[in-house]
């Protein structure tokens, strides 16, 4: 996996981390309203044009739901911003990415997306692993309060909520 940050991606707990993501058994699987609508919720409330919920696997960062209720896209772990935002339990953010100088040459700040704006909360199991996160991001700089941080780390534990169903059914 070719990794852009110039710095270690990979939690010291990734074997049981990536064991405890599918046994949750939500990678590459099927759209849901509820995940298509709290991404929906996120690009409404933080009025940015783009909020992801996206799940890190082994090699690929995959989109369970965007704001558009699509799902499927994948990005390859190395340059998803997702990937750093799973090495901590609080919210990564970055308000203007250009100041970050080993964020410069992603490929998604100096491509296409041109993201200029990153906010991502870990989603984290109830076995304490972050397998995935609720983030958004805009092409423009922007501040990032401390209750925005709030918000987002609620909508993280939605998500916590409903992905914990799938354990307690089975």
């Amino acid at each position: 996996m070719e990794n852009t940050f110039g710095r270690n991606i990979i939690p010291q707990d990734e074997e049981a981390r990536l064991k405890n993501l599918k046994e949750y058994k939500i990678l590459y699987t099927k759209s849901e309203p509820i995940f298509d609508q709290l991404a929906a919720v996120a690009a409404t409330m933080f009025k940015v044009p783009l909020a992801m919920i996206n799940f890190v696997d082994k090699d690929l960062v995959w989109t369970k739901a965007n704001q558009e209720g699509e799902n499927g896209g994948e990005v390859e772990r190395g340059s998803s911003l997702c990937s750093l935002a799973i090495l901590k339990d609080s919210v990564t953010v970055f308000e203007n990415i250009l100041t970050e100088p080993f964020l410069l040459t992603n490929p998604m700040v100096a491509g296409e997306y041109g993201l200029r704006f990153y906010a991502g909360a870990p989603i984290t199991t109830a076995e304490g692993f972050n397998i995935g996160v609720v983030c958004v991001a805009d092409t423009v700089a922007r501040q990032f309060t401390s209750e925005d941080q709030l918000n987002l780390e609620s909508l993280a534990k939605l998500i916590q909520q409903e992905i914990q169903k799938r354990i307690n059914i089975a």
